[in-house]
């Protein structure tokens, strides 16, 4: 009799099984580099935006866009001349709201709650800020904050806020008094001259004893 023969190799189904879970090995190990790259992607763009958004509020402090904030316009813009054309800024300057994001879902749902508490907060703000114009001219410091937003990698958050306080004179240009503009040289009677030639005869007395 024949004895009965051992098949040595692998049947369909059992290289069947190693080929799949092979590609399940392949897969994941896909997903885990493609995720820690786009992790890495948006730290590198988040640092970027904070020393962007730095920059821009150095520029406020400096001085830089006066003239911009006197208008009393909202300021953006992109940071395309510093070689970042992805990266987006805006500026809110006291009671100022940021506009909404352009990828806003319009079908998503609605809470009429909270448009009724922004809409009372706003209100009331408008209100306290009324009560003295004086007083709004005159405040020492002004709350400014800074967005900037920069490429999206899936669902990670893709802006940075900055809020920072500066002084009034250097969100704002400054009033000339007229004492400074015109140190000193506002009399009447010339620089250094007090009248002094009209006080009397200056020729000597014709009856004094000489």
């Amino acid at each position: 009799m024949m004895g009965s023969r051992h098949n040595q190799g692998f049947t369909l189904v059992e290289a069947a099984l190693a080929i799949a879970l092979v590609g399940m090995a392949l897969t994941a190990t896909l997903h885990i580099l493609q995720a820690s790259k786009l992790s890495a992607a948006h730290t590198r763009d988040q640092k970027t935006a904070r020393v962007l958004a730095l920059k821009t509020l150095g520029e406020i402090e400096s001085g830089l866009r006066w003239d911009e904030l006197e208008e009393g316009a909202f300021l953006s813009g992109t940071y395309a001349e510093d070689d970042y054309p992805g990266f987006e800024w805006e500026l809110a300057i006291g009671d100022q709201s940021f506009s909404e994001q352009e990828e806003y879902d319009p079908n998503a749902p609605f809470d009429n709650w909270e448009w009724k508490r922004d809409r009372e907060a706003e209100e009331e703000s408008s209100y306290t800020g009324d009560d003295s114009e004086e007083n709004e001219n005159h405040e020492p410091y002004e709350k400014v904050r800074i967005r900037v937003t920069y490429p999206k990698y899936g669902d990670m958050n893709h802006e940075l806020t900055l809020e920072r306080w500066m002084p009034w004179d250097q969100v704002y240009r400054p009033e000339e008094s007229e004492d400074d503009a015109l140190p000193g040289a506002d009399n009447s009677g010339g620089p250094d001259t007090g009248g002094t030639e009209d006080s009397g005869p200056t020729t000597p007395d014709s009856g004094a004893p000489k």
